[in-house]
């Protein structure tokens, strides 16, 4: 779609928004009106532009020729369309070596018995296609955490620390004293 055939589809929902046919919306009209424009995805709207110059005018109508006008935005081009893709997760890097290409995934099928069969084997079984490889990756870098990796003195290899509970105790604590002393909660 060129952007004159947006513009006209966006006249035509001006229109229907303009049910006195005056030419001109209000202000809680513009509102449902600029959403719906934004989820048709047809031309580009500063809404920020919109509202400074509504202020300045002191306006309490728009007309589709104004809207158009001031819908561009001082810059006429969106933000967006200037920035680089950029994934809002973190994610720097493309897509694995393993994902890039269905050829390359090693796929090891394996052999059932005939009398015990399985839906799950028979989907199991067929090799993925490039269209079942994901498209983007949001995976981090892949590496194991080091938290509970210690080196012990005199040791040259590295153990693993086990994990201690250290959240909050709710057991009775009993006195090593005498009965009367346990903490009951």
């Amino acid at each position: 779609m060129t952007e004159a055939e947006g513009w006209a589809c966006v006249q035509r929902l001006f229109k229907v928004f303009d049910k006195k046919s005056t030419g001109r919306i209000d202000l809680d009209q513009l509102v449902d009106f600029v959403a719906e424009v934004r989820k048709m995805d047809v031309v580009y709207v500063d809404e920020a532009h919109i509202v400074q110059n509504l202020q300045e005018g002191n306006l309490e109508f728009i007309t589709f020729l104004e809207f158009k006008k001031w819908s561009s935005g001082p810059a006429s081009e969106p933000p967006d369309s200037l920035a680089p893709d950029i994934d809002p997760f973190g994610s720097k890097g493309g897509l694995p070596q393993r994902f890039a290409d269905a050829k390359s995934f090693v796929h090891v099928a394996k052999v059932q018995h005939p009398c015990f069969t399985t839906a799950a084997h028979d989907i199991g079984i067929k090799r993925p296609n490039q269209v079942d490889m994901p498209v983007k990756w949001r995976g981090k870098e892949g590496d194991f955490t080091r938290d509970f990796e210690m080196k012990e003195p005199g040791k040259s290899t590295i153990t693993v620390n086990n994990f201690v509970n250290r959240g909050l105790r709710t057991n009775k604590t009993f006195s090593k004293v005498h009965r009367e002393f346990d903490i009951d909660w």
